[in-house]
This record gives C-alpha cells, sequence and structure tokens, in this order.
C-alpha cells in the first residue's frame, strides 16, 4: 500500500497540475500588472527620456501579462503559464540595454521567473528558462554598443555572468524541489480524498447491510477492523515521514563535512605552510583568494553544524552529558574568546560575576556553545562601547548575561529572532549572513536544561541576553538525558 502511494506522487512530477497553475496565475497576472503600471507611471511622473528601452520593457510586460490572461480565460494554461515565465525571466534581462551593465540590479529580478517556471511549466522549465536568461544576457553584452550602453571590462563582464549563472541555476534547483514537493503534495492529497471517499461509500454500504440481514455483520466488522489497522498504517508512515527527514538532515550534514573539513584543511597549508609546494612562489593575490576560500567553508562549517543540532532536537537524538558544571572558569574562557573576536576595535570587555558562583548542574560543552553563540553575536554587531559577560546567584537558580552596546532589536522582533531560520533585516544581518538557526538552538539547549532564555534590547543602545540553569544537586558521577527524555 505504501508504493502505490509513492507512485502517484512521482509521476505528477513531470505534468504540472492543471488546478495549481489555475490559482497561481491570476494573482501573479494581477500582480504583474500592477508592477507593469507602477513602473510606468514612476517614468512619467520623472520624465525619463534616458533611452526607449525602459518604455519598451514595460510594454512588452503588459503585452505578456495581456497574453497570457487571454489564454488562461480560454483554457490554454500551458501556454499561459509558459508566456508570464518568459516575460518575468527574459525581461529583467532586457533591462541592461535601459540602465547598462554595472550596477543594474533589475537583471536579478528574473530569479522569479526561474522560479515560478517549476511550479508553473515543467521540472525542466527552469533550466531551460535559465539557459535563455544566460544567452541572452551574453547577446546583449555583445551587442553593447548597438543598444547604446557602455560596455564593461571582460573581467567584470565575466564576474557578472558567473554571479547571474550561480544565482539562476540555484534558483532552478530550488524550483524543481520546490515543484516536486507541491505536485508530490497535491497527488498525495487527491488519492488521500479518493480513498477517503472511497471509504465513506463503504461505510454507508455497510450500513445499508446491517439493517437488510443480520447475518452478515461478522463480514462487516471485519472490513471495518481492515479500515483500522490500514489508519493506524497510515499514521505510522506519516510520523516515520518525519523522523526520516530529521534523520536525513542528520545524515547529510554528516556528509557535507568531510568534503568541506578537506577544504579548509588545504587551504590552510597552502596559507600556513606554501613551502610543502617547493620552490613554487604562490602570488598574493592567489593567498587572498585561498584565505576567502577558507573563511567561506569555515562559515559554512559552522551553519552545516547548527543544521545538525536542529536536527538532532527535533528527532529527539540530541544527549546531554551533565555534570557538576563550574562557570567562573567557564564565563573566564568565554572573555577570552571575545578579545581574539573584538580584535582592534574600540570595544571594552567587561566582567560582571563573582568567583563565587554556585555550581550548576549541566553539559559544559553546550553551555560553551550557547555562551560562544552569545558573544559572536554581540562582536559581530558591536562596533564601539563595551561587552560584558555576566552572572548572578538567585534562589534556586544561575542567571548569566551577555550584555552589549551594539545596533540592538526592535521590540516587535525580539521574540521572532529566537524561532528557526528568522533573523532580522538590516544591513549589519546582511555583512554577517547565517541560517538563523543560533538563537533557537540556543534556546533549545537551554530548556533541555530546565532552564529559559530572553531578551532586553533598546534599538541603536544595544541588548542583553539573559539565560538561567537551575541549580540541581547531583552524584558526582554525571548523568546523561537526550532531548526526547527533557521533553
Amino acid at each position: 500500500m505504501v508504493a502505490r502511494n509513492i507512485v502517484p506522487a512521482r509521476t505528477a512530477v513531470a505534468t504540472p497540475d492543471e488546478s495549481l497553475v489555475a490559482d497561481l496565475l491570476p494573482p501573479m497576472l494581477v500582480l504583474l500588472a500592477t508592477l507593469a503600471g507602477a513602473a510606468l507611471g514612476i517614468l512619467l511622473l520623472n520624465r525619463w527620456d534616458g533611452n526607449g528601452w525602459a518604455y519598451a520593457i514595460i510594454l512588452l510586460l503588459i503585452l505578456a501579462t495581456a497574453t497570457s490572461d487571454r489564454l488562461r480565460r480560454h483554457g490554454q494554461l500551458q501556454r499561459a503559464s509558459i508566456t508570464i515565465v518568459t516575460a518575468t525571466t527574459l525581461l529583467p534581462i532586457l533591462s541592461c540595454a535601459a540602465f547598462g551593465f554595472t550596477d543594474n540590479n533589475f537583471v536579478y529580478l528574473s530569479v522569479l521567473g526561474v522560479f515560478a517556471a517549476g511550479i508553473m511549466v515543467s521540472s525542466r522549465a527552469p533550466y531551460q528558462a535559465t539557459q535563455a536568461a544566460i544567452l541572452l544576457y551574453i547577446i546583449l553584452l555583445l551587442a553593447a554598443d548597438i543598444i547604446g550602453q557602455p560596455r564593461p571590462t571582460w573581467f567584470s563582464a565575466i564576474g557578472e555572468i558567473l554571479f547571474l549563472v550561480i544565482l539562476l541555476l540555484s534558483a532552478a534547483t530550488l524550483s524543481w524541489a520546490a515543484a516536486y514537493v507541491v505536485r508530490g503534495t497535491i497527488s498525495w492529497a487527491i488519492n488521500t480524498a479518493q480513498k477517503s471517499e472511497r471509504r465513506e461509500q463503504l461505510l454507508r454500504e455497510t450500513q445499508a447491510t446491517l439493517e437488510r440481514a443480520l447475518l452478515e455483520r461478522d463480514l462487516l466488522n471485519e472490513q471495518l477492523y481492515r479500515t483500522t489497522l490500514e489508519l493506524e498504517e497510515a499514521r505510522a508512515a506519516a510520523e516515520a515521514a518525519y523522523r526520516s527527514k530529521s534523520n536525513f538532515m542528520a545524515t547529510m550534514s554528516h556528509e557535507l563535512r568531510t568534503p568541506l573539513n578537506i577544504i579548509i584543511g588545504f587551504s590552510t597549508a597552502m596559507i600556513e605552510h606554501p613551502e610543502m609546494y617547493g620552490d613554487v612562489k604562490i602570488d598574493e593575490q592567489i593567498l587572498q583568494d585561498i584565505a576567502e576560500i577558507r573563511r567561506s567553508g569555515q562559515h559554512l562549517l559552522g551553519l552545516i553544524n547548527d543544521i545538525l543540532d536542529l536536527a538532532k532536537i527535533e528527532a529527539g537524538k540530541l544527549e546531554l552529558n551533565r555534570t557538576n558544571l563550574a562557570l567562573p572558569p567557564l564565563l573566564d574562557e568565554t572573555i577570552r574568546t571575545a578579545q581574539a573576536l573584538v580584535g582592534d576595535r574600540p570595544i571594552q570587555l567587561r566582567r560582571e560575576y563573582h568567583n563565587s558562583l554556585p555550581t550548576v548542574f549541566a553539559d559544559e560543552v553546550r553551555i560553551r556553545q550557547v555562551l560562544l553563540n552569545l558573544v559572536s553575536n554581540a562582536c559581530k554587531f558591536t562596533h564601539m562601547g563595551e561587552i560584558a559577560v555576566g552572572a548572578r546567584a538567585e534562589t534556586d537558580q544561575v542567571v548569566l548575561w551577555v550584555r552589549d552596546t551594539g545596533i540592538g532589536i526592535a521590540p516587535a522582533d525580539q521574540e521572532r529572532i529566537f524561532q528557526q531560520f528568522e533573523q532580522v533585516e538590516n544591513a549589519d544581518t546582511r555583512h554577517h549572513a547565517g541560517t538563523g538557526l543560533g538563537l533557537s538552538i540556543c534556546r533549545w539547549l537551554v530548556e533541555l536544561h530546565g532552564g529559559r532564555m530572553w531578551l532586553e534590547s533598546e534599538v541603536g543602545k544595544g541588548s542583553i541576553f539573559f539565560f538561567s540553569l537551575p541549580c540541581i544537586r547531583s552524584s558526582p558521577h554525571g548523568s546523561r538525558i537526550t532531548s526526547d527524555e527533557s521533553r
């Protein structure tokens, strides 16, 4: 029965679901028509007279929107989808004719068309749209003199093309994956609805049969029993699918860490031990590029470690090795780490705790992880002032905190940043990109210890991240607890 449920979901990926396209097209057409009208109005209000390409692009967008709407009204949903996806993919590329090739952010709007192609057209459409977009960009680049735009340097042009290729291929891959999931879900929902209808009909027939003949009661009871077993199997399959997702995340994170460690190791060796290559002198620019590769690899490895922790927590496999933990040495270590992260910036580090803090019953590795994450965030978003690490003892718990005088967090964002994949949008967060998992993992780790985490912050004046750890007496042999047990 499981195999019969899976096969239709895979088959649906090859052919777009008509009802999904019919639901997506009207709001998308309205949005594009609104954007085209707004853009035309802005050009007219500002009396744009740079060249006629800007007006031509907007008129082409309006024409494509009208054509797609006409095809949709005639029931030709496939052609309507192809028309609108083609327009949203190629017209941003065509904006180079109006606004040039340098600092033209409109080009990257073609990502929307590539992403929509997988859901609205077919699983191969995102890659076809990517090929068309790159080809059009190269044609415009070669014809820069004809369209009246300055030709960028070849180095700049190659860099722009490579970035555009990577961006569009990434969007195409995400679109393919999204199409696979969405259409598979739709197929599963349709099959489930059909099965539910069949079961409902069976129950009605069973009721009528019971009224007509008492002798058939045993057979009907057996059928009901089989139906109950099927429902139990379906629920067990759903629970297994959730566990499989978490296990998959954990497995893939491990698989990704191995090549990343190799990349980081080789790049480190090339920078710190160039003599391993004999008399070959490595150019300074190449060393800078290798250093950037190492930095990016280390950053990516940190993100993968966050995802691995998240997968362990969701799968209930995160273990806490609790022991009686003295906090002052751990806090001293955190301050030393902060000194390395601050570097030569005008930031003063403060120690706001005493050596007489009580011992807590906690996992030293995980508490260190929480402190380092909070201190790392403080160092990222504090450019001057001070950063403090502190702790105080209360009746039955110890409260620890990391305080900074950085950019601060608005009240509306203070609860949201503790959720998975959530970040506050500003210039500093865009410069220090991440997964948005650090604070959510920290809160989970603290809650697994029986404590809680909270925040006090004011925009422009800094933030204070607090978390508490209960003072629990225990045997000196330690204890191990998993995230399932703590829940």
